[in-house]
């Protein structure tokens, strides 16, 4: 895997772990790696691998978990400067207003929910478009104090980036022609 860091200033940070998975992975102790990418006081890489062992009496050796290690990527102080994370060359976190907000969370969303006839395609149309029609279709399950909280993250946002978007998109959006 390939972490692209994209940093405010313009500096570009790159991660590779590809070597953690050896190149003949059935000749080798470690068949596969897995990965898991968190926010948790800064941006860590957990690493696991799957170690071949033999197994008596059958026909195909068996590869087991093994727990790995914690890789403290980046601290909190520059997740703070982070404009925007991308994994294999898909963007998967941006910073929108504030905070950095889930890419991945706001496509699947679109996907599920995101009529093919609205116009707006930006990011910011399709969040703005998806919380109006989320608040609508959800409205008996949103009228907790905590409703405005879980439409946002289903947009992968905090409310803080979506009322950054949402005025961005406002004046971008808005019915006055320009002729």
């Amino acid at each position: 895997m390939r972490i692209t860091v994209r940093f405010q200033d313009g500096a570009i940070e790159e991660f590779d772990t590809n070597t953690l998975t050896t190149d003949s992975a059935l000749g080798r102790t470690n068949a596969l790696t897995d990965l898991r990418v968190v926010f948790d006081d800064g941006l860590w890489v957990e690493a696991s691998w799957y170690r071949v062992v033999s197994s008596e009496g059958s026909d195909m050796p068996l590869a087991q978990r093994s727990a790995g290690c914690r890789l403290h990527v980046l601290s909190e102080e520059e997740v703070e400067q982070v404009r925007s994370v991308e994994l294999d060359g898909r963007l998967q976190w941006v910073r929108i207003g504030p905070d950095l907000c889930d890419v991945a969370r706001l496509d699947e969303t679109s996907d599920l929910f995101y009529d093919a006839d609205e116009p707006a395609r930006s990011m910011a149309g399709r969040a703005t478009w998806l919380h109006d029609y989320l608040r609508d279709a959800l409205s008996g399950e949103l009228h907790s104090p905590d409703g405005e909280r879980l439409v946002c993250e289903m947009l992968g946002m905090t409310e803080a980036s979506y009322e950054f978007v949402s005025g961005v998109a406002a004046s971008v959006y808005s019915d006055e022609s320009f002729e």
